[in-house]
């Protein structure tokens, strides 16, 4: 599925707006480990390694962030990323959002869910990232309040 996001703020008084085309792709059994980070040794080198290695990394088509999640549990996600040539403010945007079912962490008879989420961009030279940056992070906080206000009423109903 393709998805024009465009999104617009004013941030220290200057209108603000940027465009990207996503490709969003749903992973009902996890996304695949595309980057090999659940190999304790993969060519030759191990995963310590291979992670320090990667801080100085550039992006690169599907090598997706990886938010948090427990192993040993099963994931669903669903991964975002800006297609190929886009138009848009970033020359690369690519993100995770991650459910994890949690067993024995809800009441009896309830069920409770992680939602984490993970982002990588790389921004075409003439967009101010400093002025952004920490409204792309309140944003993404308003939007993780907003899914659990939503899901909250439908869990109580559910429960009744």
């Amino acid at each position: 599925v393709k998805l024009r996001q465009v999104g617009g703020a004013k941030v220290v008084g200057i209108n603000f707006s940027a465009r990207t085309t996503l490709e969003v792709r749903e992973w009902p059994e996890g996304m695949p480990d595309f980057a090999h980070y659940a190999d304790e040794v993969y060519e030759g080198k191990s995963r310590t390694k291979r992670a320090r290695e990667g801080k100085g990394l550039k992006l690169k088509r599907y090598r997706f962030p990886r938010p948090f999640a427990l192993s040993s549990l099963p994931t669903k996600d669903i991964s975002m990323q800006s297609v190929r040539d886009d138009d848009g403010e970033f020359r690369m945007y690519q993100g995770v959002w991650r459910m994890q079912p949690l067993p024995g962490c809800a009441p009896k008879g309830g069920h409770a869910m992680r939602l984490t989420y993970a982002v990588e961009i790389s921004p075409r030279p003439y967009l101010p990232v400093a002025l952004v940056e920490g409204r792309i992070a309140q944003d993404l906080c308003t939007n993780l309040r907003a899914i659990r206000d939503h899901v909250t009423p439908v869990e109580l109903q559910n429960a009744r």
